[in-house]
């Protein structure tokens, strides 16, 4: 990418981060109030479900996977639709919650800056820590959440909908 070249980012809002992500990674955003609870015995990361285009996906809590014991809730609750990372775990999108309406940004090189991960960042599941104008904001690696959350279901733990 040259200096001048842009790239169309999501900058998804979280309870105590923010997550960027590449434009086309994201299938949709939903409001949450469709969200259906996890059953009881699966993992606190394991948002619920949700149907979107006829289809029930999973959604997950990025902060509760990735350490923090903070949740989004409210009435700002958003389910951003994924697109599949990895073919190969067999899951056609999954959601994940944030805390209001994922903002697009173009961004230049020259407005991203690295920044080193913190101690508390969960490393398999981020692959970087940037500044983008201004703000700070995580790179999940969306393979590696895609593959905890098809290991979880492959399981068969209890994670259906408590419906």
């Amino acid at each position: 990418m040259s200096q001048d070249e842009r790239l169309n980012a999501m900058l998804l809002p979280l309870r105590d981060a923010q997550l960027l992500l590449p434009n086309l990674a994201m299938a949709d955003a939903l409001a949450a109030s469709e969200l259906r609870p996890a059953a009881d015995g699966a993992p606190d990361w394991l948002a619920g479900w949700i149907v979107w285009q006829s289809l029930d996906l999973p959604v997950l809590h990025f902060e509760r996977l990735h350490g923090s014991g903070l949740a989004v809730s409210g009435r700002r609750a958003r389910v951003v639709v994924l697109k599949p990372a990895n073919a190969s775990t067999g899951l056609p999108r999954c959601g994940l919650l944030c805390d209001g309406h994922p903002q697009l940004l173009s961004l230049r090189r020259d407005t991203i800056e690295a920044l080193p991960l913190r101690a508390s960042d969960v490393a398999e599941l981020v692959l970087a820590r940037v500044r983008v104008d201004g703000r700070e904001a995580l790179i999940p690696d969306l393979a590696a959440i895609e593959a905890r959350l098809a290991a979880l279901l492959e399981a068969g733990a209890a994670v259906a909908s408590a419906s």
